[in-house]
């Protein structure tokens, strides 16, 4: 994109948006490479976290850049631009809201694999 003329279409926003998302997954992964950091991160919800931002926002966002691209070379049938914006922006926020509060849960030790807060911890809040 540098130097380029950049226009922030729906393709180009779910493009960035991936590029993102991975990149925020990864920051998270390289604190499983300290032991002491893995020890504490390990089955909680820093993991679930991570794993969701790697594969969810690395894949979904991209698979959304490449519909929207895509669409109308195949079918000749534009798609409303103003609907892709919003698209992209309840998706990336909705994304957000729902994934990055584990990593704080995680730090705190809130384990995988149930589906309920345990009373007295603080992650009832």
């Amino acid at each position: 994109m540098w130097g380029g003329s950049i226009r922030f279409k729906a393709p180009m926003m779910f493009a960035i948006g991936t590029v993102a998302m991975f990149t925020i997954g990864g920051l998270s992964g390289v604190t499983h490479s300290m032991v002491p950091a893995d020890y504490q991160q390990q089955d909680t919800y820093y993991i679930v976290a991570h794993f969701h931002y790697v594969l969810f926002g690395g894949a979904i966002f991209g698979l959304f850049s490449g519909i929207y691209y895509w669409f109308p070379k195949f079918t000749g049938k534009f798609l409303n631009e103003t609907l892709g914006h919003i698209h992209f922006w309840i998706m990336l926020l909705g994304f957000n809201l729902t994934f990055f509060p584990m990593h704080m849960s995680g730090l705190l030790g809130m384990p995988r694999r149930i589906y309920t807060y345990s009373d007295g911890y603080g992650w009832d809040v």
